[in-house]
């Protein structure tokens, strides 16, 4: 039995080629095509067993191309959200990683001393990436179906908003979301909020 029933299903996006280069918030097409990128979720999701009730994107096109197309194929709808946007690297987006480091010492410096709390210049930090997602994940209710019982979100997510979800959803530290793996195209789990999650709640949106 599906142990997050009425959870939240996440997939990083396929690869971007732009190794090096620091791409926040560009919108940069994936290496994969959209149906290539379905399909592999879509096989993906029927290893788990699972039927998503709702697909969950940013509007940058490496995710919110195939979210839109898997929707479609499962017939549910497509949500975007800007609060599920990769972090903003401010100035340094399009850069490589090597010349922030040169030209912009001290920010750079900053940034990698402070990141949970000092962002990039015209950045967000860590803790402004949580705020956000914080917000999106505790607004979430269970998407559930009258006739078959909870169905669980699915969301294909940036690294950011990924290991911004194992804050604040599993409570995790931001040093240890970090040190963590996200590899592309592999379905990480979360648990919905306790009040969304419950019977209760389930029960609700059914009649909502």
């Amino acid at each position: 039995m599906d142990p997050l029933p009425c959870g939240l299903i996440a997939f990083r996006h396929a690869p971007v080629p732009l190794a090096g280069v620091c791409y926040g918030r560009l919108d940069v097409a994936a290496e994969l095509s959209a149906e290539a990128v379905a399909t592999t979720i879509e096989r993906a999701l029927g290893g788990l067993c699972v039927r998503p009730g709702v697909v969950w994107s940013s509007p940058l096109s490496r995710c919110a191309l195939p979210a839109a197309e898997l929707a479609a194929r499962l017939g549910v709808p497509h949500a975007v959200d800007d609060r599920l946007l990769e972090i903003a690297y401010g100035v340094w987006e399009g850069r490589a990683w090597s010349d922030i480091e040169r030209d912009d010492a001290i920010a750079y410096a900053a940034w990698l001393d402070g990141w949970e709390r000092v962002g990039p210049p015209g950045g967000e930090s860590a803790l402004d990436v949580e705020a956000r997602v914080r917000s999106f994940w505790r607004a979430l209710g269970p998407a559930c179906e009258p006739a078959s019982g909870p169905f669980p979100h699915l969301l294909l997510a940036h690294a950011g908003v990924l290991r911004a979800l194992r804050v604040v959803a599993y409570g995790a530290t931001w040093p240890a979301a970090m040190s963590a793996p996200a590899p592309y195209l592999s379905a990480e789990r979360f648990p919905l909020p306790a009040s969304a999650s419950s019977p209760a709640a389930c029960s609700a949106h059914q009649k909502s």
